[in-house]
């Protein structure tokens, strides 16, 4: 009666997903370990040449939506935050590189933040990894 729900649909392979591309950015869905038995769940790595990092599928669909302000990567280090621009403080390190942001794009700031961010995600490409981001499994 309180137990969990039985899934009953068939695991979806991720490695059959197609990845998102768009300006020098390219994201895939790859297996998210959780917890020390081998369990996975769904995740979204960011490649923009220089850095990987994953982020849960559903923080970054919660994010896209604007149901969520910032999603901060799972496979640490370095730690890497998605971001939209109003989630950064003026006077924080993000708010430096974000101050001046457009207000519908996502930032992908990397651990130091001394260098500006190499992925910023507006318009056409926003749009269409929104769109892609909302194919995924959960």
């Amino acid at each position: 009666m309180f137990g969990r729900a039985r899934r009953d649909t068939e695991p979806v392979d991720l490695s059959t997903l197609a990845p998102w591309q768009s300006d020098g950015v390219t994201a895939q869905c790859v297996p998210l370990p959780i917890g020390r038995k081998g369990k996975t769940i769904p995740g979204v790595m960011l490649f923009d040449g220089t850095v990987s990092p994953v982020f849960a599928v559903r923080e970054v669909q919660q994010l896209v939506d604007h149901d969520l302000n910032t999603a901060e990567n799972v496979n640490q280090p370095p730690i890497a935050f998605l971001m939209w621009p109003d989630d950064a403080a003026d006077d924080s390190p993000a708010g430096r590189w974000l101050h001046d942001a457009p207000a519908e794009s996502l930032t992908l700031l990397v651990d130091p933040l001394e260098t500006p961010p190499t992925v910023q995600l507006l318009g056409p490409a926003l749009n269409s990894f929104r769109e892609w981001v909302h194919t995924l499994p959960r």
